[in-house]
C-alpha cells in the first residue's frame, strides 16, 4: 500500500524543530540545494539569508552573529570568505556549519579518500548523496 502525503514520517528526524539560517548567495546552486534538502529531510527548517544583508549591512559581524544565534539554532554558511566564516563561528553562540566542508565528500574537494568517495557517490543514486550530506551535517552539529 503506497504511503500518502498524510502518512506519518517513517524515517528519524534528528533535527526536528531546529531552525537553521543558511547564509547563501545562490540558493539555486546544486550544492546549496543538496544541503537544504538534506537538512529538511532530517527535520530542520531552513531559512536562506542573503549574505550581503548579513555581513555588509554596516553592523559589526559579532553583533550579527549574536542576533543570528537568537533567531536560529544553527547557522549554515555557503560561499563566505574563510576569514568571515571563522569570525562568525567565533562570535556565534550556536553551531556554524561550513556548507562547502560538509559537501566536500560529495563533490570531490578534500583528501584523496574524499575524492574516492566522490567516484563512488557518482556511481550511486542521488538519494545516497543526500544521506552522505545528512551524516556530515549531523556530525558537524554535534
Amino acid at each position: 500500500m503506497p504511503l500518502s502525503a498524510s502518512s506519518p514520517r517513517t524515517t528519524p528526524a534528528p533535527l526536528q524543530g531546529l531552525r537553521m539560517g543558511m547564509v547563501c548567495g545562490d540558493e539555486g546552486a546544486p550544492g546549496a540545494m543538496l544541503f537544504q534538502q538534506a537538512a529538511r529531510e532530517l527535520g530542520a527548517q531552513v531559512t536562506v539569508l542573503d549574505p550581503t544583508r548579513v555581513i555588509e549591512d554596516g553592523a559589526a559581524l559579532e553583533d550579527v552573529a549574536r542576533l543570528l544565534g537568537r533567531l536560529y539554532g544553527a547557522i549554515a554558511c555557503d560561499g563566505l570568505p574563510p576569514a568571515v566564516l571563522r569570525r562568525l563561528a567565533t562570535a556565534a553562540v550556536v553551531p556554524v556549519v561550513d556548507v562547502q566542508a560538509v559537501l566536500a565528500p560529495v563533490d570531490g574537494r578534500g583528501t584523496e579518500a574524499e575524492k574516492e568517495r566522490r567516484r563512488i557517490t557518482h556511481a550511486v543514486q542521488a538519494a545516497e548523496a543526500v544521506q552522505t550530506v545528512q551524516a556530515a551535517l549531523l556530525a558537524a552539529l554535534r
